[in-house]
């Protein structure tokens, strides 16, 4: 099958399965559109095993110069279009199973697949306008699937929140690629050759900040669980805010050190105060969404480099993962709801849960050991990997002194991490139960179950390296062009050092669970949108009161001065128009008649005429 068949079949096929979904009947939706995820991720396998190349189509044409909407196939998007199709097809299957009774569940996958193919065409455009429309796109899938519950006053509420404060970012954006298109003279990304000045490549981050959620545009993520868990795992942990990160990918080749210290720095708030705050979480949910806001905060230390990418794509695996398996208890908590009037979501009702349900105990505990970096995981790799990027570049840089901060910022972030993780894990299946109730034995869910078991095999270290402590000859680095950057043997102590902080943490504080969950800057948010409010109501009544009374009044006096001129125009103008006509009339007229044909007028005209000639020579 030709290349651009395949090309072109990736980015048709979601489009026309979300169209397809709608139109059929809704006892096969669910069926049909796992078979049509499934046929996505085979294409999304197939274009991953191209050689690098860019196809391009003729667009439209501006100012005599011709647009191509031209799209990149290079390996950094390879592995990001794998990892959106791995993540998609577990979660469509899980969702079989979640969402079984759910009476919209066919407009829920419908949204799914606009998702992934907004997520597809942003990882593959090459065109800095398709890039941005795209990037649009993905973020109102967000906001449909943020407010699939629309009955729920909070979940409307929390997708208007996600989407407001990502416009902040988003117009950031626009003025970037705008200013990096024109400096470049090119709307391509695989043309730009250079490097760009600070203030662009700032404009582009900050719209990335938007999108993953960082600091300080961070809040709008854990209110964004109202939406499935599901959706939550694909959209919200794995795939759409590590957009952000993949923004930062995309323009690390042409942009200068300022630009990538100032990505790191955010990064580096992000990953402490998310890891921080998500210790102070009783809904399993909105600690998952603070321990994404961390990682991707560890994400942007690796400044959009080749590290970045690497952690991308494994905390894409083993968070979607977490996600799943909270999914999973969720659901069988609230089977139990209705004899033990229990919160399924939160840590208070939790606890002890290991014996009813063994195998989401197992997957957490793999996937949170991912989350901590331990060895046999993808995760060890990654964190150590970007540990590794930001001492290589602390070497031969004159910032070294701000590497070494970032540095800093890691291992707490990941002693914090360690903490939350543990800490968590505890609280929901060890012990015993916090609410004194006998739960039954799960039921085996398999649509749920298999999504889980194989994220678990995709999260261990085989994936990336045979070996398990070293990634120098792997297949999976040189393929992708992550990069390998070796580490300090220090730094490995450190690194065990924050497993030992995390387990120890956890049994100290085992019996304390939080009472509510607290927000970064949670004051802010209601503020501000009541400030919004606020300047909307004042803005209209001077729009009423002031503008729309100068814009009568000035009309009126538009009005009079037509009037008016049309009055001097038929008086005055006219009147001297009409008056000048006559004149030139009777002076015809009378000139006229001098040419009578008659020779005695003309001798009279003659002698007169040499009368005045003589009284001028006398006088």
């Amino acid at each position: 099958m030709p290349v651009t068949s395949i090309f072109l079949a990736l980015l048709a096929i979601p489009w026309l399965s979300a169209l397809a979904i709608a139109l059929i009947p809704k006892n096969i939706q669910a069926n049909t559109s796992i078979i049509l995820a499934g046929i996505f991720t085979y294409l999304a396998f197939k274009i991953g095993h191209i050689p690098e190349q860019i196809i391009a189509y003729p667009w439209f044409t501006l100012g005599g110069k011709s647009i191509e909407a031209s799209f990149w196939i290079n390996a950094h998007a390879q592995l990001v279009l794998l990892l959106v199709s791995i993540v998609a097809i577990f979660v469509q299957i899980f969702s079989k199973s979640y969402l079984a009774k759910d009476p919209n569940i066919g407009r829920y996958y419908s949204y799914l697949h606009l998702f992934i193919g907004s997520m597809t065409l942003l990882i593959l455009t090459d065109q800095v306008y398709l890039f941005y429309g795209s990037w649009e796109l993905v973020g109102a899938c967000s906001y449909l699937l943020i407010s699939f519950w629309h009955e729920k006053p909070t979940a409307i509420k929390a997708a208007k929140k996600a989407f407001l404060l990502n416009r902040i970012g988003d117009i950031a954006l626009l003025f970037g690629l705008i200013a990096l298109s024109n400096y470049f003279g090119t709307t391509s990304f695989s043309n730009m050759h250079g490097t760009a000045p600070a203030f662009i490549g700032i404009a582009i981050i900050i719209g990335g900040i938007g999108k993953s959620a960082q600091f300080p545009l961070m809040s709008w993520l854990p209110d964004s669980m109202e939406g499935p868990t599901p959706a939550s795992a694909l959209i919200h942990a794995a795939t759409m805010v590590a957009a952000g990160v993949f923004v930062g990918i995309r323009i690390f080749p042409f942009v200068g050190e300022e630009t990538h210290l100032f990505m790191g720095a955010i990064g580096a708030i992000s990953l402490v105060a998310g890891a921080f705050f998500a210790l102070f979480q009783n809904d399993i949910k909105k600690a998952l969404a603070y321990s994404t806001i961390s990682q991707l905060g560890l994400m942007w230390l690796g400044m959009g480099s080749g590290a970045s990418l690497f952690h991308l794509y494994v905390h894409g695996i083993f968070k979607a993962g977490l996600f799943l398996t909270a999914g999973s208890i969720i659901h069988y908590l609230h089977n139990q709801k209705a004899t033990h009037h229990l919160d399924a979501q939160s840590l208070t009702h939790m606890g002890g849960l290991r014996k009813q349900m063994p195998i989401s105990f197992v997957a957490y505990v793999i996937f949170g050991a991912g989350l901590m970096g331990i060895p046999l995981t993808t995760g060890f790799y990654s964190k150590e990997n970007i540990a590794g990027f930001l001492w290589v570049s602390a070497q031969n840089s004159a910032f070294s002194s701000y590497y070494y901060v970032l540095l800093g910022a890691l291992a707490l972030g990941m002693a914090l991490t360690a903490t939350y993780i543990c800490r968590q894990t505890y609280l929901i299946f060890l012990g015993q139960n916090r609410g004194g109730h006998k739960l039954e034995k799960s039921e085996t869910h398999w649509f749920q179950v298999i999504p889980i078991c194989l994220l678990i095999f995709f999260s261990l270290f085989f994936w990336i390296s045979n070996n398990p402590i070293d990634v120098e000859n792997s297949l999976f680095i040189t393929y992708f062009r992550v990069g390998s950057y070796p580490i300090p043997s220090f730094w490995l102590a450190i690194t065990a050092s924050t497993w030992v902080l995390g387990i120890l943490a956890t049994a100290l504080t085992r019996h304390w669970i939080p009472s509510k969950n607290y927000q970064f800057a949670g004051f802010i948010w209601p503020n501000t949108y009541q400030f919004a409010l606020w300047i909307g109501l004042k803005t209209h009544v001077f729009d009423v009161r002031v503008l729309d009374r100068i814009v009568v009044k000035l009309t009126k006096l538009q009005v009079i001065i037509a009037h008016l001129s049309a009055w001097i125009d038929r008086h005055i103008v006219d009147g001297i128009v009409d008056g000048i006509a006559s004149f030139s009339q009777a002076l015809g007229a009378r000139v006229r008649t001098w040419q009578s044909a008659q020779v005695q007028k003309y001798w009279i005209c003659v002698i007169i005429t040499l009368i005045f000639i003589l009284l001028y020579l006398l006088y």
